[in-house]
């Protein structure tokens, strides 16, 4: 036995021996409401620290030890309340490690909860500044904490009917801090979910929260430590985890966080000394926790694991306390059952620009259904996944026979923003891109947007898209697209010939159905401008203009978990389309000499195209990823050389029909019809960067007409290196072709236009 326990289980003895004390000389008193001596337990706040408490839980549960009160502040409040409510240790456990604890402590929802239509704009942009009647309004900065509040809300589903925290199987309280009078708020009764994360609002990282007529911050500014408040609750003996290291030294305060964090607890530095004195079996997880800080969510592993070897070494301690007391846990599976629920009514609260309408068809709840947590998650997703709210929150009153009233409260985002965004790319070089967006612009429940990529190589887009239809599933798009590309022409060997401009103009209506937020399809019609303009040279050479339309269907599917270096998830779209109604002004030269069309086999007639391009995700482990690439461009009954081939190379989507493929630059291979193959194993070296193999194999048509059965292979092979940041990704890959036979290097900087 070490120092540690010895002094522990002398504390013990002595605790003991009061307790039996108190037992006999209040014996009436504990007739009529104890049997012996009550244990309270209370769990300090401290950010990502306070996962550390899930081990201290796990040796109480393996000891058999019950407790009789709890309470918590911050993080602790969150542990400490799922464990209240019924939680093992180890099913908390089980959570912590499974959350994405960074995407919870966001403003930005995880991508899986953006409608389709949503998510190919979404994230892609340095900065965002939204304007409200006219004018900017700055982002506070402060998170508002959405995805959090869900997820509080799906663990917190088993004591949706208890109001009353003292009626859960453990008794419960938290503290918070009325931000206008700094005074201590104690919460036991009302919403579990608004009271945790009232307790975990640390000033100036997450907004206040509002009870009643009080705004509440997190308690840790005036008690972090609320050991004070088990002894109230009636605990004769209490055991207090501590996480919190108290005020950081200077070179300690090294993340905005931990400054915020610091500024925040001045107050509570006083109160802990008393908190201490009072504390009967005090656990200093605190001390093992040097090393990280309150926003050390990404080593949630490490924090659990330390927690869980103090546990262990106070696993004596608590099965001793156990046996003496004879207060043993009856059932370490404490959740009580948690039925569906039946809607009586759906109100909605909050809303100023957009139409109620609109917000309870896309909700696609209706009362007199019975819904799951899940059902209702969803929903919720479901509204928040279109971008037109900050925040959704939501309620749900008993009103007797299984039945209960939602409430929701909706906070919308600013119609307008203005948003910027910087690229590089090997082929079009360095790009400043502005973008404007507009929701409800002339029509309610509608997005538009105007894109502008001023570049050597521009680029604009723009697009209006309306919801429809009873449930809000149906999708109405009008867009605009234009590009202006300098491409290089190769010759079957791959060396270069000759450059020219690739200009590429469309006009697109269409109509689509979201199956959920990752699927959609649907049909349109495109209006199609296609213009060549090489450089002379004494080559064959295309030039000129055609314009033509394309009625096509499509299917999409995005169900990647995040914008960058995705580790899971899969990315397909596929379109077939008819071409016809073209109007061709291209000529074919040869030295600067015109040829008949007929007689160089080009000719315009209607032809069909079938495009398929796939991105399938692997986890492997916690660090690594497999990834496999399909791609297809295939035109049917056609015979117009280069006009509206597939351009083959390079690594990211950057021009019309292209075809990445590693190895080669954009447009080394130009054919009608392609089908590659490529697969990447992504690691993590590091955080946030990566080192990505890569191999591809191509099959295409030799035949710029498309009309020959003559087919060559294509082979490729790379290195990249990538970097997570927040101007988007940065890359840089060398690659090899075994047809060209050159080492190549290939540049990509934030996200593409």
């Amino acid at each position: 036995m070490n120092q540690g326990q010895l002094y522990y289980f002398g504390r013990l003895i002595f605790v003991l021996l009061l307790g039996q004390l108190f037992f006999c000389t209040s014996l009436q008193a504990q007739q009529s409401a104890h049997n012996g001596p009550k244990i309270g337990l209370t769990l300090s706040g401290g950010g990502a620290r306070g996962l550390a408490h899930i081990g201290i839980l796990e040796a109480i549960d393996s000891a058999g030890l019950k407790i009789d009160y709890l309470t918590g502040t911050s993080m602790g409040s969150i542990v400490g309340a799922l464990y209240a409510m019924g939680y093992s240790g180890d099913s908390i456990e089980a959570v912590a490690r499974r959350l994405d604890w960074n995407s919870l402590f966001t403003n930005q929802p995880v991508l899986t909860d953006i409608s389709y239509e949503e998510k190919n704009e979404y994230n892609k942009y340095i900065i965002e500044i939204p304007f409200e009647y006219g004018r900017p309004k700055l982002a506070s900065g402060v998170i508002s904490g959405e995805a959090l509040w869900l997820e509080l809300a799906k663990l917190s589903w088993p004591v949706k009917d208890k109001k009353d925290f003292s009626t859960f199987d453990i008794p419960f309280k938290c503290i918070a801090t009325d931000v206008a009078t700094g005074e201590i708020v104690t919460l036991d009764s009302g919403e579990i979910v608004t009271s945790m994360r009232a307790s975990m609002a640390i000033p100036s990282i997450f907004t206040a929260v509002k009870i009643g007529n009080r705004k509440l911050v997190d308690g840790g500014v005036v008690r972090n430590f609320p050991v004070i408040t088990a002894k109230d609750m009636g605990a004769d003996i209490v055991i207090g985890s501590n996480v919190s290291g108290g005020l950081r030294k200077a070179d300690q305060l090294v993340t905005p966080f931990d400054i915020l964090y610091q500024l925040g607890f001045y107050k509570d530095a006083a109160d802990f000394e008393k908190a201490r004195k009072l504390c009967d079996i005090y656990i200093p997880v605190n001390t093992e926790l040097e090393n990280y800080s309150a926003a050390a969510f990404n080593s949630v592993d490490s924090i659990i694991e330390i927690g869980k070897r103090k546990g262990r070494e106070m696993y004596p301690v608590f099965k001793h306390l156990a046996d003496s007391l004879n207060a043993h846990l009856a059932n370490v599976n404490r959740l009580p059952f948690s039925a569906d629920v039946e809607l009586s009514s759906i109100h909605v609260s909050g809303l100023v620009h957009s139409d109620e309408k609109f917000f309870l068809q896309r909700l696609h709840l209706k009362p007199g259904g019975c819904y799951t947590n899940a059902q209702l998650r969803e929903a919720i997703q479901r509204v928040y996944g279109t971008r037109f709210f900050k925040q959704i929150l939501y309620k749900l009153h008993p009103e007797g026979y299984g039945q209960y009233r939602m409430e929701i409260a909706a906070e919308e985002n600013p119609l307008t923003y203005v948003k910027f965004a910087i690229n590089y790319n090997t082929l079009t070089g360095a790009s400043a891109i502005l973008n404007l967006t507009q929701r409800n612009f002339v029509v309610p429940n509608s997005r538009s947007f105007v894109s502008m990529a001023i570049s050597e190589n521009p680029r604009l887009k723009a697009q209006y898209f309306k919801y429809l239809g009873r449930s809000r599933s149906f999708g109405f798009g009008l867009g605009a697209y234009y590009e202006n590309t300098a491409l290089t022409f190769y010759d079957e060997d791959l060396t270069k010939m000759q450059l020219y401009r690739n200009k590429y103009a469309n006009v697109d209506i269409n109509l689509q159905y979201s199956l959920g937020g990752n699927v959609a399809f649907g049909a349109g019609t495109r209006w199609e401008y296609i213009k060549y303009k090489p450089q002379y040279s004494p080559f064959v050479e295309v030039r000129g203009s055609t314009n033509q339309l394309n009625t096509y269907a499509f299917l999409g599917v995005n169900s990647l978990n995040r914008k960058m270096y995705p580790t899971s998830g899969l990315l397909f779209n596929i379109e077939g389309g008819y071409i016809y109604n073209q109007h061709s002004g291209i000529n074919v030269n040869n030295g600067g000499v015109p040829l008949d069309l007929d007689s160089a086999g080009i000719r315009f007639n209607n032809y069909q195209r079938l495009v398929v391009n796939a991105k399938y995700y692997v986890p492997l482990g916690i660090k690594s990823a497999l990834e496999f690439d399909g791609n297809l461009g295939w035109n049917f009954n056609y015979h117009e050389s280069v006009v509206s081939s597939y351009i083959v190379g390079g690594m990211n989507d950057v021009v019309r029909n292209q075809v990445p493929f590693i190895g080669v630059f954009e447009g080394e291979v130009i054919s009608p019809k392609v089908a590659a193959v490529q697969a990447a194993w992504q690691y993590e070296v590091v955080r946030n960067i990566y080192a990505i193999p890569r191999v591809g194999a191509a099959l295409y048509n030799s035949s710029l007409l498309g009309n020959q059965s003559t087919y060559s292979g294509l082979t490729g092979y790379g290195l990249g290196a990538g970097y997570s940041s927040r101007l988007g990704p940065i890359e840089a890959t060398m690659m090899y072709s075994d047809q060209s036979g050159k080492l190549k290097f290939y540049v990509n900087f934030g996200f593409n236009f």
